[in-house]
């Protein structure tokens, strides 16, 4: 039979040693991020980024797939990462004050997948609108920010392409959130005349909606979140939105896990002033643009990728808004910026294109 005191004993043993782990962990991260600052004082040119950075997707992509490979259990791989995403979050709000800007009101997706990506430590700054995300950071007024670049079942968000066309900040990194949708209200379901939610949310429960709901109104709005808050003082009103919604703004749970697809899935991105090193697995985002009277040219454009052994994950185009029928186009290729074969490419491609930029490199985090 276990002897109960000593077990507990021994717990008590263990969490000191902890403690002083974690301790001697967050002084070695203090002297890292001194270390960076020394670099860049010292010597400019020896800096590994234009400016040093406390968040560095890369290194923490390593330090996840270090963890599973050592982890034996009987913790499982999931609570382990989440336990580090906290001890990473508190080393790096030792080196720096980090604020992260999502689409918000509190309980929208974005919150969710920035919070699981950046931890409890951080300051998170809600917006209204994608756009005032992407000028957060290019003000200066936040660290990072996070937006939503395209759904699995609705594909990509026009708001976030849009602004992508004209913006110089650069993409740090990515991360994935599966998306359970639910339908919130204060009515009943036969009682629900108005239905409220992000576009992207409206897009991916289509199906259910015209099963469930084919009389009711569907508004679209600006984020899921806003959508609960509307619903919330109105009779007749629903919302589609995450199920934290329902206690944050005093909601009732009328259906759960509405979206068409099961393996519903987000993908968002992390802006920063520049992208983080290379990790040998990577993808890179390009925006370019070409003049369509000159046959072939989007073809040559495209070309390169191919000679230079860079596959294709993703092709997008957009409206450019400075005469009809001219776009600006979107591609996502394997690599960084610094490979020599993405340098190659994006070199090449000046010769087809009126004009390419590297909106940024960042390592392949999708899930398998």
């Amino acid at each position: 039979m276990s002897d109960l005191p000593s077990l507990r004993q021994k717990i008590d043993s263990l969490d000191t040693t902890l403690v002083n782990l974690l301790n001697e962990r967050a002084r070695v991260s203090l002297d890292i991020g001194a270390a960076k600052r020394q670099m860049e004082t010292v010597d400019p040119s020896k800096s590994e980024e234009k400016e040093p950075h406390v968040y560095m997707p890369a290194r923490e992509k390593q330090v996840y797939e270090k963890l599973n490979r050592l982890n034996r259990g009987p913790l499982k791989d999931d609570s382990l990462n989440a336990i580090f995403r906290e001890i990473m979050s508190a080393s790096i709000s030792l080196q720096q004050n980090v604020s992260v800007a999502y689409l918000g009101p509190p309980g929208t997706f974005s919150h969710q997948a920035a919070y699981e990506r950046f931890g409890d430590s951080v300051a998170f700054v809600p917006q209204k609108q994608i756009t005032a995300v992407f000028e957060a950071v290019e003000k200066g007024r936040t660290t990072y920010g996070l937006v939503p670049f395209e759904n699995s079942t609705y594909g990509s968000v026009i708001e976030t392409m849009d602004y992508l066309m004209h913006t110089d900040v650069q993409i740090r990194a990515e991360t994935y959130l599966t998306v359970h949708q639910c339908l919130l209200s204060n009515s009943k379901l036969q009682d629900i005349k108005k239905i409220y939610s992000h576009p992207q949310g409206l897009g991916q429960v289509q199906e259910w909606l015209k099963a469930n709901c084919p009389h009711a109104e569907r508004v679209p709005v600006k984020s899921t979140a806003e959508a609960a808050q509307l619903a919330a003082v109105e009779t007749g009103a629903a919302a589609i939105c995450s199920e934290i919604c329902a206690s944050l703004y005093g909601l009732n749970v009328v259906a759960q896990d509405i979206e068409d697809i099961k393996t519903n899935t987000t993908r968002f991105l992390i802006l920063g002033t520049s992208s983080d090193n290379p990790t040998k697995c990577d993808h890179t985002l390009i925006r370019f643009t070409v003049d369509h009277r000159q046959p072939g040219a989007l073809c040559d454009g495209l070309k390169v990728f191919k000679v230079h052994n860079l596959n294709l994950s993703k092709i997008d185009s957009r409206p450019s808004r400075q005469r009809p029928w001219h776009y600006v186009f979107f591609v996502e290729c394997s690599g960084h910026a610094k490979d020599d074969n993405v340098k190659q490419a994006v070199k090449e491609m000046e010769q087809y294109c009126l004009d390419v930029f590297v909106l940024g490199s960042y390592p392949d985090q999708r899930p398998e």
